[in-house]
């Protein structure tokens, strides 16, 4: 007996679906094979060539030239500080520093090993924010080449030295302050007067100005600005002016400050007319942003203390008369601003800022009622504590 199976047209399509589902979930041994192993070998290759061995973003490249080792330090140095600054920077300077040491390895060229010395020392500079060995290092580095026998390399190393203990300037007794100071001139002396032992010796000077050892710090510019007249760079010799006048801002704290020139609105500026009164001379110009957000508690102060005899008289150092103008309506400026529109002498030029050595704003000078000067810095909660002890009993 022989069955027979009819199909209708519904069936013929019901098994041919459940075939071609069949053959889906169960491939040929030719198709699974072949897609298999497409699959696994793509798989691998990602891992072993991407995955397992990822590329380290800091690994200096083998082989490289000294031109392509100073790209290679100047494309990482930009390098985002991502989550975590402390990290990134823990890789990225030790990288920079082991490149520089390649450089200096395989070259005898003295420009390029002066040039590797200075990516070296500035990222140590910034290392030892993060790292604590790293100051060691830095030191070591420093005393390693203070003893070479080329001067540019030599001038590197004792520079570094001096910079070091300007940071520690506030801390230093009268002999230690007289000491760096000395150091600082001998510094000159060895090396020349040029941008870089400029650069060393300002900051040395600033240092000591900011201490109680002022008149330490007021002999050391002016005899710094007596050795720029003779040098050779006629940008540094132009400087000259404004360090003795450095010199003579820093001794103005017990003794009275001058003040002369034309104010904003065109009158002669008569000093002699605020003795009497406690004056605050500010320093300013519309794009400075501390100079700005500092006219808050200026105007808090003179609602507080204006009828007590507390006046402000402000030096503007912008460069065009438009600039002073458009701030002092934005920031409703009421006090007198002395300006200078005289060709060559304005901004940092201007004559108040030549005589006194200013060439960093905020500048904020406090006179008390018999023209003397009381503080440099009185900004902030300085002002506040000084007009209290001033003014405020009153």
């Amino acid at each position: 007996m022989r069955l027979e199976f009819k199909q209708c047209s519904t069936c013929r399509i019901l098994v041919a679906a459940i075939f071609g589902f069949l053959m889906m979930a169960v491939p040929t041994t030719t198709t699974l094979g072949q897609e298999a192993t497409s699959d696994i070998k793509d798989k691998d290759t990602l891992t072993d060539e991407e995955n397992r061995k990822p590329v380290d973003p800091f690994a200096i490249p083998d082989d490289a030239t000294v031109e392509e080792l100073f790209a290679w330090i100047n494309k990482i140095r930009g390098t985002p500080p991502g989550k975590s600054a402390s990290d990134t920077a823990k890789k990225l300077f030790p990288a920079i520093i082991k490149a520089c040491d390649k450089v200096i390895e395989s070259t005898n060229k003295e420009e390029d090993v002066e040039k590797a010395l200075g990516e070296k020392f500035k990222a140590y500079g910034i290392l030892v924010r993060y790292s604590p060995e790293a100051k060691t290092e830095l030191k070591a580095l420093a005393e390693k080449y203070a003893a070479d026998e080329r001067p540019a390399i030599a001038q590197m190393g004792v520079g570094h030295i001096l910079s070091a203990k300007a940071a520690n300037a506030k801390i230093a007794t009268a002999e230690d302050a007289q000491k760096l100071a000395d150091e600082a001139l001998a510094f000159l002396e060895r090396f020349g007067v040029n941008r870089t032992t400029y650069s060393t010796v300002s900051s040395i000077a600033s240092a000591l100005g900011y201490t109680e050892h002022t008149e330490i710090a007021a002999v050391l510019l002016e005899s710094f600005g007596n050795l720029l007249e003779k040098a050779d760079d006629e940008s540094l010799r132009k400087r000259s002016a404004k360090m003795i006048g450095a010199a003579r801002r820093i001794r103005l704290l017990g003794n009275e400050i001058k003040l002369s020139g034309v104010t904003a609105d065109g009158d002669e500026f008569d000093w002699s007319a605020y003795r009497g009164k406690v004056v605050l001379v500010d320093f300013w110009a519309s794009w400075c942003g501390p100079c700005i957000g500092e006219i808050p508690n200026m105007k808090k102060n003179l609602e507080l203390y204006g009828e007590k005899g507390f006046e402000i008289v402000g030096i503007n150092m912008d460069s065009t008369r438009a600039a002073l103008e458009k701030c002092v309506r934005d920031k409703e400026i009421a006090w007198v601003n002395i300006v200078s529109d005289e060709e060559g002498k304005r901004g940092w030029d201007a004559p108040i800022a030549d005589y006194y050595g200013v060439s960093a704003i905020p500048c904020a000078i406090l006179v008390d009622k018999q023209g003397i000067v009381v503080s440099l810095g009185a900004r902030g909660k300085e002002l506040d504590k000084q007009l209290e002890s001033l003014l405020g009993s009153e």
